[in-house]
């Protein structure tokens, strides 16, 4: 008698079924995952307004400091190709002219060279009397069978050499010409050739330039006398004022020097920093406050939309952002800083524009220039304040301290952002841990499971062999 005792082994696919059971755990990780990604896009918004409110902060700070009011005079010249003008110090207000009719030069030395087989030397020196302080006193080596290029090399890559050294082919021959490395009368040099074999070293005096011809020659103002000086550099032409003869002037340039001052365009471009700054945290908070959430997102771009829809707290900053650059000050001269040319358009009527419906400041920079022009003190106390009353730089960053500080409210909001997004990874990791050892536990119950049937399907063998060998009755 045949007894069928099949059908005990499982034939299931018992990686696919573990693997699609922990596919259903997985997906309460997936949960505080998104959710996590959500604080973390939540977190680098308010981290980006945070970032512009402080650059806002450092442009009012750049308009309260005394840097920025710091009064210079300023000098010019009206042909700088010619003769250029820079202020040293403290210097009289109004004009000069100045006619330069020679530029100072270098003294020059010429010479034949002739190599030779026998090493060598030359030593050069300012004036006469090589032991003198300033004869800058130098020895150049001549190796053997060394040509001009050679010995114009060495001395060129000598800094502390009185002259440099060009090679000059007259046509015929190399001429080694040696030029001092400054100008003037007292700029003539010696060339000691006594290292050299007779006759190595000729001078040619077709190149010699030496005397007082080689001093810059001007006149000043209505002076008949031409001044020399022994360099191009002129520091007591003017007094205060460094003179740079660059070239022969065809007519007198203007030198002209302004009383102390304050620099207008730059303290315009901080202004215009001041506004810009204002108007990117306004721009940045308005697109995440009116940016809409995805109630069914799809993708990862939906899953971030919308963090700071409607935040109250940002509509709330802004709005006394707002108030800090329309407030009206008194005991500074000014009153607000429409006064200068700063202001929020209206935002309502047929000309209201986006800007001006968002809070964004206009500035009209000729209103500055006028105030800055009339009496700009009172423009620096505007920003600066005076005695006890606070200026805009201040009030301004203040407030923005309030926000962006240490203790800062958008300070304290991205740090409790931080403090969940630590919470959601310890989180994330438990669960990742319990979905391990829930696939471990499976795993070994599958593996437990098959073992047990594959044991029985031995034994159904078995009995079944068994059976079938008994005799048939």
């Amino acid at each position: 008698m045949a007894v069928n005792l099949t059908g005990m082994a499982s034939g299931l696919d018992t990686d696919s079924i573990i693997q699609q059971l922990m596919q259903v755990d997985s997906q309460r990780t997936t949960i505080v995952s998104n959710r996590q990604s959500q604080v973390k896009q939540h977190q680098t918004l308010l981290t980006a307004i945070k970032t512009k409110a402080d650059a806002l902060k450092t442009a009012a700070a750049a308009l309260g400091d005394a840097t920025t009011w710091k009064t210079a005079q300023t000098t010019g010249s009206s042909d700088p190709s010619h003769v250029d003008a820079t202020l040293l110090s403290g210097a009289g207000i109004g004009g000069h002219s100045i006619s330069v009719s020679k530029l100072a030069s270098s003294a020059q030395h010429g010479y034949a060279f002739t190599p030779n087989a026998t090493a060598g030397a030359i030593t050069l020196y300012y004036g006469t009397n090589p032991a003198a302080a300033n004869a800058s006193k130098v020895t150049i080596n001549v190796a053997a069978n060394a040509t001009a290029a050679d010995i114009a090399t060495a001395v060129n890559a000598n800094e502390a050499s009185p002259v440099y050294a060009a090679v000059v082919n007259d046509g015929t021959n190399d001429r080694l010409v040696f030029s001092a490395r400054k100008t003037g009368a007292s700029s003539d040099f010696t060339v000691d050739a006594s290292g050299l074999q007779a006759s190595q070293l000729t001078e040619d005096t077709t190149y010699k330039h030496v005397g007082t011809s080689l001093n810059a020659s001007y006149t000043l103002d209505d002076e008949t006398t031409p001044r020399t000086s022994e360099t191009n550099t002129i520091d007591s032409a003017i007094p205060g004022v460094r003179l740079t003869l660059k070239g022969i002037t065809t007519s007198p340039a203007s030198i002209t020097t302004t009383p102390a001052t304050i620099d207008t365009a730059a303290v315009t471009k901080k202004v215009q920093a001041f506004v810009d700054a204002y108007n990117a945290v306004v721009t940045t908070t308005r697109a995440d406050l009116s940016e809409k959430s995805v109630p069914k997102a799809k993708t990862s771009a939906d899953l971030m939309a919308g963090q700071l829809f409607g935040d109250m707290g940002l509509d709330s900053m802004l709005s006394q952002l707002k108030n800090q650059m329309t407030q009206t000050v008194s005991g500074l001269g000014l009153t607000s800083l429409a006064d200068i040319g700063i202001t929020i358009p209206k935002a309502t009527g047929a000309a209201s524009t986006d800007d001006a419906k968002d809070g964004k400041l206009v500035f009209d920079s000729s209103k500055l220039t006028s105030a800055l022009a009339s009496d700009w003190t009172k423009v620096r106390d505007l920003f600066s304040g005076k005695g006890t009353t606070k200026g805009i730089s201040s009030l301004v960053s203040g407030y923005v301290d309030s926000q962006t500080g240490t203790n800062g409210i958008l300070t304290g909001r991205i740090s409790s952002d931080g403090k969940s997004i630590s919470s959601y990874d310890d989180q994330i990791s438990k669960m990742n841990d319990q979905m391990q050892a829930e696939q471990d536990r499976l795993k070994a119950q599958f593996t437990a499971m098959e073992s047990a049937m594959a044991k029985s399907q031995s034994q159904q063998a078995w009995l079944t062999s068994q059976i079938n060998s008994l005799p048939q009755l």
